[in-house]
């Protein structure tokens, strides 16, 4: 019932829901949302005057990367694509609060990996940075909620290049690039502040950013419109990504060749599952039935073993999910079905030129400022 009414007030949030019951919690929502609105302003007001001060670490190059929304725009595979764009220039740290872990409750970060892959598991330390340390195994990857002490661990580790995932709010922490990400299909969050929407700070925030990211831009036509949108509150380019080369691997590591007319049953817990299940349908598969958890679930194996049974008797050949449920999965050597997951890389379709000249600017402050040679 819990998960039905918090899935109930997000559609309200995201407008996808309509009614008189709806029109009721948007106006209570309304109101809930200006004290927040007023919260947000005096902090960032605040800041930009320098009554807050900010920690600068010692860390040659800090990049943020983050949003003006809450959920679903994208930041964690932004934050793999620029780690991987500079993951041979650079000994890479990256910052993670690890939302929903119990590492993140712990006074003192933990180090998710030192340059050797994860040494921690994702249900410990967090879905979005053990993907990272999983993904990036070179880099050094730490996970808690003070990042002025990540900082100071990325230094000692000899990070060159930091990147704060999830950052643009924790303004304590001073950063050399602020890249944006941002949903083309909605770039403000239904334009109001949490709860009445998505909104968690003022798109006129968008003033501080250095690179703003369109993410999931299949019609360069709506890219183009929404570039204009957020031309009205920043100078700074824009580029456009969306989904680039798929994989399909089993639990094991094994390539999958395809879901191309395979019965399936599909499950996640993500910030937009829809777009997930779009996914698979564009891949071939037919799903037999669709599952929904709450974002940063964390999966036991009944709950597994129950999917699969059930799909099962649907006539489903396997159990399909996104690679950040993966990261999560119990082992289950007698399951019903076997689960494949689903590996996704963005790419650069719009804005190339403005991709490259924001890395080369990167590059180049990072040689400056360690004195390294140009590579």
């Amino acid at each position: 019932m819990l998960s039905k009414t918090k899935k109930y007030i997000i559609q309200v949030m995201r407008g996808k829901r309509h009614g008189f019951f709806a029109l009721l919690l948007k106006g209570f929502f309304r109101v809930l949302s200006l004290p927040y609105q007023l919260i947000v302003f005096c902090r960032n007001w605040a800041y930009d005057r320098e009554w807050l001060r900010q920690y600068q670490p010692p860390v040659p190059v800090v990049i943020s990367v983050g949003n003006i929304v809450v959920g679903g725009s994208g930041k964690t595979p932004v934050t793999l694509m620029l780690g991987n764009a500079l993951y041979e220039e650079a000994s890479i740290g990256i910052l993670s609060r690890g939302y929903r872990s119990p590492a993140e409750k712990l006074a003192m970060p933990v180090i998710l990996s030192s340059g050797k892959g994860p040494v921690h598991s994702a249900a410990y330390c967090g879905d979005e940075p053990y993907m990272l340390a999983e993904n990036l195994p070179k880099a050094c990857v730490i996970v808690g909620k003070d990042r002025h002490k990540s900082a100071n661990m990325a230094a000692k580790a000899g990070v060159e290049i930091a990147l704060l995932d999830d950052g643009m709010q924790h303004r304590r922490i001073g950063r050399d690039y602020e890249v944006v990400v941002m949903d083309v299909d909605d770039p403000f969050g239904q334009e109001y502040f949490l709860p009445r929407g998505l909104l968690r700070e003022s798109p006129k925030s968008l003033s501080r950013a250095d690179l703003i990211v369109l993410n999931h831009v299949n019609d360069p036509t709506i890219f183009e419109g929404a570039k204009l949108r957020v031309r009205q509150y920043s100078s700074a380019p824009i580029v456009g990504t969306c989904l680039g080369t798929v994989q399909l691997y089993d639990l094991y590591g094994n390539e999958v060749n395809t879901l191309n007319e395979k019965k399936v049953g599909v499950f996640c817990g993500i910030a937009q599952p829809e777009r997930f299940f779009e996914t698979v349908r564009n891949l071939g598969a037919q799903a037999v039935g669709q599952e929904i958890f709450p974002d940063h679930h964390v999966y036991c194996p009944e709950q597994i073993a129950q999917l699969a049974t059930k799909y099962k008797s649907l006539g489903a050949e396997m159990l399909v999910c996104t690679e950040k449920d993966k990261v999560k999965l119990p082992e289950m050597p007698e399951n019903p079905l076997p689960v494949v997951w689903v590996k996704i890389h963005l790419q650069v379709t719009e804005g190339q030129e403005s991709w490259e000249n924001f890395l080369g600017k990167v590059k180049l402050d990072l040689e400056k400022r360690t004195q390294k040679k140009p590579s």
